[in-house]
């Protein structure tokens, strides 16, 4: 029972966005409004252990096909820089 509650939690937390990927996002969502907000995830080592990542690409989607890609990049103990890519972009992150 407890190995089936702790393959539960793995499953669950795998699938969740990480503190680094919510931080990038936060920073975006300061700067765009009326915008939904999504980011890459941060680097991984297996499913668990987040590795430190400063640059994420990050999608502020106006409407069903209207998004705005940015680059986001953490600057240590300085906040981070946004940088808008591409206005009108296609809604797709790559893979992360």
């Amino acid at each position: 029972m407890k190995k089936s509650a702790l393959l539960l939690v793995v499953i669950a937390a795998s699938g969740c966005a990480g503190t680094q990927q919510g931080n990038a996002e936060q920073a975006l969502e300061g700067r765009v409004r009326d915008a939904a907000v999504s980011c890459t995830r941060a680097a991984r080592i297996g499913y668990l252990q987040e590795l430190d990542t400063k640059v994420f690409l990050c999608l502020a989607r106006h409407g069903t096909a209207d998004c705005d890609r940015y680059r986001v990049t953490r600057r240590d103990g300085r906040g981070y820089v946004i940088r808008l890519l591409e206005r009108g972009a296609d809604c797709v992150l790559p893979p992360s």
